[in-house]
């Protein structure tokens, strides 16, 4: 795991783009404080940090040169089956390192080319591969797009990074706010890829390589989660059930593939139970470690995860967090945020268990992101209810729904078609057309793409595309990956591998959700798991953060937003409207909105 960044011209490198180059490197030094690297020649330049993992020798350190010095990578990120595909290459390739996974890489492609390459390694990944002898350079996301990688192209140039504000290290880069981004934000907290917050700057999507040669650039799809939908899988409830077993198990194998201590992020709730579960088989010396609210509150499952550490001998650490601690942290990482707004304030969280994770020296930590996407989330039954509902309701009829003044607004409507909710956590397009100052677009539009891809009639089919192609990679996995790396830390996910998706992606929903959302997960975990955890009610650590959101936030939105007359989100929102959200009583939901708002103002007065 580790920063990438480096520039691509075919020209002519110069003394200025090394020092760029110096600057963007040092400017992600958290992602990989072990060891920098710089690799150069008159086309390319090339800058690492890396956090070791596998194979801690100097030999392993990056960029890394194949033995016959044609091809030179880039790389961040973890295959976890790289020593199976050694196996198939120790004939006919050179290694010079003991196992590791990064000179696989380089004779994987040696030896059968990008994409055959690509569809053989389990893990994830972003990296830049250059081949001398073609001169050209690929620029490669994993599936999931469990790792970021962003580029801007200037002039004859081509700037590349793992994060954003490395790119703005160099005066080249244009810094114009992409306010399509801003408008989309506001409902996804995300953007969409390959669109970023800046109009010039994109991020690669998921299972996705470009091609960058001395004739341009071509991005490649060589992966597309759609395929695995629009597959239908006609396994019993049974035979299901043990091939998600199977591969959930072969998943969280690999994920324990380490030469460094490894930590899990236990809540007590079902997927982080199952992590430590396995992990504590293979790993003896596994730490657990669990961050409750300071206060006494009913949603604590700190209990269960203490009690189940002692049953498995393993050992546990209980973090505390406190309001005011919670606060300074979070506006701390708003103010030194540049690559986006911090959409969603649990991310903090995350980052203080990854500080402790590294304190006690384990520099990967286990997560249970992806496991609500395998077997369905409680709200999918009734988005299914209201879209059985509204395909009654003649066509003409549909878009006057939004305006019936019921407790919910069936605001949800593109071209006459639903639209998924689920990915939208702020605003509806009701709403934002009331109090957008910008130009005219529509949030609903990207939802529509997405959920054309799947063939028929199935809604939630359609509306796991757009889970998979929007809320996770963008807003989910960036969650972990951001603050995990902020703390130098590896995050990694066995419910994110790509066959284990593949599989229940193609998986009818009645299936899936036979005994409610979730079901087979649950089944199998009751395999393993005791009945404490198993039927224990799932808890968002967000209820925890209400004083927050109700009591110190409506102030701190009032004297920073409302009551400054420049306030640069006054730029895109009517100011009356940024009122009247603290004119009433606040609650959970409305100061959730706050936070939205107010992240992006933070954000936006850091471009200043």
């Amino acid at each position: 795991m580790c920063g990438i960044s480096g520039i691509i011209t075919y020209k002519n490198i110069t003394s200025s783009d090394e020092a760029s180059l110096i600057a963007m490197r040092n400017a992600i030094l958290h992602r990989g404080p072990d060891y920098q690297g710089v690799w150069k020649d008159e086309s390319v330049i090339f800058g690492h940090n890396r956090l070791s993992i596998i194979d801690l020798s100097d030999q392993a350190n990056q960029p890394m040169v194949a033995a016959d010095e044609d091809v030179i990578i880039c790389f961040n990120g973890e295959i976890y089956n790289h020593a199976e595909i050694k196996e198939d290459l120790v004939g006919s390739q050179q290694f010079r390192t003991d196992h590791s996974d990064t000179e696989v890489i380089i004779n994987a492609y040696k030896e059968w080319g990008l994409e055959k390459a690509l569809l053989k390694f389990k893990g994830m990944f972003a990296f830049a591969l250059y081949d001398i002898k073609k001169q050209t350079t690929y620029l490669v996301r994993d599936r999931m797009g469990k790792k970021p990688l962003y580029f801007s192209q200037v002039k004859e140039k081509l700037y590349f990074s793992s994060e954003i504000k490395a790119l703005l290290e160099s005066e080249d880069i244009d810094r114009t706010i992409n306010e399509e981004a801003i408008y989309h934000y506001l409902s996804f907290l995300t953007v969409n890829a390959p669109s970023t917050f800046y109009a010039n700057i994109s991020k690669l999507e998921a299972g996705s390589y470009l091609k960058v040669s001395k004739e341009g650039l071509k991005k490649h799809v060589y992966w597309n989660v759609a395929d695995a939908i629009n597959t239908r899988c006609e396994d019993n409830y049974e035979t299901a059930l043990e091939t998600i077993k199977e591969k959930l198990m072969l998943s969280m194998k690999y994920r324990n593939v380490s030469d460094v201590p490894i930590a899990v992020a236990l809540s007590g709730g079902v997927d982080s139970s199952l992590n430590l579960l396995y992990s504590s088989k293979d790993n003896p010396n596994i730490n657990a470690i669990n961050l409750k609210y300071e206060t006494s509150h009913e949603f604590n499952e700190s209990e269960n995860a203490r009690r189940f550490s002692e049953e498995l001998g393993v050992d546990y650490t209980q973090m505390e967090i406190n309001q005011e601690k919670f606060e300074s942290e979070l506006l701390r990482l708003c103010d030194v945020l540049k690559d986006m707004p911090f959409g969603d304030p649990n991310s903090v969280l995350l980052y203080y268990i990854s500080k402790q994770a590294r304190d006690t020296k384990s520099k990967i930590l286990l997560v249970g992101e992806g496991g609500d996407e395998l077997g369905g989330y409680p709200v999918y039954q009734s988005m299914l209810k209201e879209y059985r509902f509204i395909q009654k309701v003649p066509n003409f009829l549909r878009s006057m729904l939004k305006y019936i003044p019921l407790k919910k607004r069936f605001d949800f409507f593109y071209k006459g078609k639903v639209v998924s909710r689920r990915q939208v956590h702020g605003f509806t397009e009701f709403e934002k057309k009331k109090f957008w100052k910008g130009k005219p677009y529509n949030s609903y539009a990207v939802l529509h793409r997405l959920m054309q891809e799947v063939q028929g009639n199935d809604f939630l089919r359609k509306v796991l595309n757009v889970e998979y192609k929007l809320r996770l990679p963008e807003l989910i996995l960036a969650r972990v990956d951001y603050p995990t790396m902020a703390a130098s830390v590896e995050a990694r996910s066995p419910y994110m591998d790509y066959q284990l998706i593949e599989y229940c992606a193609s998986l009818p929903y009645e299936l899936k959700m036979k005994n409610g959302a979730k079901s087979m997960i649950k089944d199998v975990a009751r395999t393993y798991l005791p009945d404490y955890i198993t039927n224990g009610k799932k808890v968002g650590f967000g209820m925890l953060l209400h004083p927050f959101l109700t009591e110190s936030l409506p102030k701190m939105f009032r004297e920073e937003v409302v009551e400054v007359a420049d306030a640069p989100v006054k730029k895109y929102i009517k100011a009356s409207f940024l009122k009247k959200m603290i004119d009433s009583k606040v609650d959970p939901k409305i100061g959730y909105r706050l936070w939205i708002v107010y992240s992006l103002n933070k954000w936006l007065l850091n471009q200043k």
